[in-house]
């Protein structure tokens, strides 16, 4: 994880000169719901398996020093850092090092048609702010064949990783094909140790809806099944009626004659089978 910084807030320098804001991003529609998907995650009731707190962002600035121009990662990652109540306040409207007390734990740079110094300048920027892990998904293969690579910082300049699990806070990342936001394609996503995906908040809610309706449809099924069995009973029920008092009029006409026959009408409203079977 990324080193904790000493400065004490009486040594905070003055921003009130520093340029933290210029509303200058300019993505596609794929990159807006890949950085969405990223960041989400962490804020929508899904199960995130670290046990810390932090703040995931996409398209913030972050300064190392009050000199600094700034670099914004399409995403970052820090933990071990409490958000402020007090977001309006212009010292953490942006990532300033001092303020927060760290860098970041993970940038994350997504490659678009026109790429950006992903592998140039921002490959030095990120490991001279001691970032610990520096990725680059790179979906449409600008830069290189690989669209994964995944960087851990080793002394003062990357390395590659052979894998994109981050065993320092227990996440990782993957490569996901599905839909998000009906979208079908493929996706980097956050991870579990198995590669299995953390489910955003709506997928969640998407699947108990699922299993809820799934449940409705058995129910209904055994309420068909209950009622098709007790119409075959019923049924089976008449057919035995019908056999009784038949025998009935048959003993009551070779006993008594015709003399009986007007019970038959008071006999066949009993409905209890056991009485009409004794009568029979």
């Amino acid at each position: 994880m990324s080193e904790k910084l000493t400065l004490l807030p009486h040594e905070y320098p003055d921003t009130s000169n520093m340029i933290l804001e210029d509303d200058t991003p300019l993505d596609s529609f794929i990159n807006e719901k890949q950085q969405r998907l990223l960041t989400t995650v962490f804020y929508s009731g899904a199960e995130i398996p670290i046990n810390a707190p932090f703040i995931v962002a996409a398209n913030v600035g972050l300064f190392s020093h009050i000199r600094d121009s700034g670099i914004v990662p399409d995403v970052f990652l820090s933990l071990n850092i409490i958000g402020s109540e007090e977001w309006w306040e212009r010292n953490v409207r942006s990532y300033l090092f001092w303020e927060f007390g760290k860098s970041p734990d993970v940038v994350i740079e997504i490659v678009s048609p026109t790429p950006g110094n992903e592998l140039g300048s921002k490959f030095t920027d990120y490991a001279q702010l001691r970032i610990p892990y520096y990725v680059v998904y790179d979906p449409l293969q600008k830069l290189s064949e690989t669209v994964l690579q995944v960087f851990q910082l080793h002394g003062s300049s990357y390395i590659p990783k052979n894998d994109a699990w981050f065993a320092d806070f227990n996440l990782g990342l993957t490569l996901w094909n599905g839909v998000f936001e009906n979208l079908n394609g493929t996706w980097l996503r956050w991870c579990d140790e198995s590669g299995n995906v953390i489910k955003t908040g709506d997928e969640i809610a998407a699947e108990k809806n699922l299993e809820i309706s799934q449940k409705d449809a058995e129910i209904s099924q055994k309420d068909t099944e209950i009622s098709q069995k007790d119409a075959e009973i019923s049924q089976k029920d008449v057919q035995i009626k019908q056999a009784l008092l038949l025998a009935i009029e048959m003993g009551l006409k070779l006993k008594f004659g015709d003399a009986y026959m007007g019970r038959l009408s008071e006999i066949s409203q009993i409905e209890n089978l056991k009485l009409l079977e004794a009568l029979a």
